[in-house]
């Protein structure tokens, strides 16, 4: 199914908001229609049909007035919607009469606009939402068999061509949703109003059988029943609820270790600072000795004191950036390494708001103060080194390394 199962849902949400308290569950079964005579449109039976169809939504107080003339060939019907005309005029392409379920579901989808229309109920910006929404609306008010059955028609001919029979199949598609989108939402709709596999199985075509079958192997989780008892519903929440737990556990520990990784962190570049005091002292004496001395003694002993005290300390900076510089072990127990303390300050994921919490605790469950976010805090050491020994090296901490210095 090329359209997000979710997209359907919305659009039933949308529907059941707005005239769920107001709309009959009845599914309107398949029922006779001729829609050819003497190889022209059946217009009388055509014309009942409409009302038949107008009838189960309730809109019986309307005059659907139907024609059948030439549409293009991606139109299988047309409707004029006009507030507070009892007459609504439709047309419907010549092209399909020759296939009684295409013009029964061409029927419910124009019905269905009237419907919407009626009710003040639109979908997007584009005639297209709009059209979706239609169709989404043509199950929605038990339309869903003969949307189903009409959605795709074929009809084939045979002809005789030499020594060889020639077999050509016609398939006409109308609505803006293919069938196994149909399927969905039909299938949804029926467990969303309890309606039984016997009851909204029977009257429908084999390929439509087919389409519900294949939905519910595919999107079985989306019909479940059980979803109308509150003990299943207080069930799924504390799923979800321990899942999404879990989820913030995990990122509680990444956090944990980045925290006081940041900590160490700040310590070394803290090192950093103090070891280019020894070179900075350095500089200022390469600049005094070049300060011009007419006494060549001097020069000759200030030249090996220059070096001598420069390259000492030269060596001091190297030995204290030595001392400061990461290795691997303490690339995996950054957390371990950091000061104990009887709290932390955490932020929330949200917002940032710092929060002072307890230390030592895996899964801290902790709500920001401002937001009201509820999130799982990581203040416990034990599980950080063993995570981070069984992980190769990141990207970040090489670049650390490199940054430090090591050569």
């Amino acid at each position: 199914m090329t359209e997000k199962p979710l997209a359907f849902l919305s659009l039933i949400k949308t529907l059941e908001a707005a005239v769920g308290h107001k709309t009959k569950y009845a599914l309107l079964e398949p029922f006779p229609c001729t829609t050819v005579e003497g190889n022209k449109p059946a217009y009388v039976a055509i014309q009942n049909a409409a009302k038949t169809i107008a009838r189960h939504v309730e809109l019986s107080d309307l005059m659907f007035v139907i024609s059948v003339t030439a549409q293009d060939p991606s139109i299988a019907g047309h409707i004029e919607l006009r507030y507070g005309e009892p007459s609504v005029f439709v047309e419907i392409s010549n092209s399909i009469c020759a296939y009684k379920d295409a013009v029964l579901a061409t029927l419910c989808h124009e019905v269905s606009h009237k419907f919407l229309h009626v009710n003040g109920i639109r979908h997007g910006n584009l005639q297209t939402e709009q059209e979706f929404l239609t169709d989404v609306a043509a199950v929605y008010l038990g339309m869903g068999k003969i949307m189903l059955n009409g959605c795709e028609c074929q009809s084939s001919d045979t002809k005789s061509e030499g020594n060889k029979t020639v077999t050509t199949t016609r398939t006409l598609r109308t609505g803006y949703i293919s069938r196994e989108c149909f399927a969905f939402v039909y299938r949804l709709i029926c467990a969303m109003r309890r309606i039984p596999p016997a009851q909204f199985l029977a009257g429908l075509s084999a390929p439509a059988k087919q389409a519900v079958s294949e939905c519910e192997q595919l999107y079985g989780e989306w019909f479940r029943s059980d979803y109308h008892s509150p003990k299943e519903i207080e069930k799924l929440c504390t799923d979800l609820r321990g899942a999404l737990e879990d989820g913030q556990a995990k990122l509680a520990a990444r956090d944990y270790t980045l925290r006081h990784a940041g900590e160490f962190i700040n310590e070394l570049q803290a090192s950093v600072r103090d070891s280019h005091k020894p070179l900075v002292k350095a500089d200022r004496r390469i600049l005094e000795f070049q300060t011009p001395n007419h006494n060549p003694h001097l020069r000759f002993l200030g030249c090996i004191e220059t070096r001598e005290t420069v390259n000492e300390l030269i060596a001091q900076s190297n030995n204290q950036a030595e001392n400061g510089r990461l290795n691997s072990q303490q690339l995996q127990t950054l957390a371990e390494n950091s000061h104990s303390s009887d709290y932390e300050i955490v932020e929330c994921p949200v917002d940032q708001t710092k929060l002072r919490v307890p230390s030592g605790r895996k899964r801290l469950r902790v709500i920001c103060t401002v937001c009201k976010y509820k999130f799982i805090a990581s203040t416990e050491k034990s599980h950080a080194a063993p995570q981070a020994a069984n992980r190769p090296r990141s990207g970040l901490l090489k670049s650390l390394k490199a940054a430090l210095g090591r050569r």
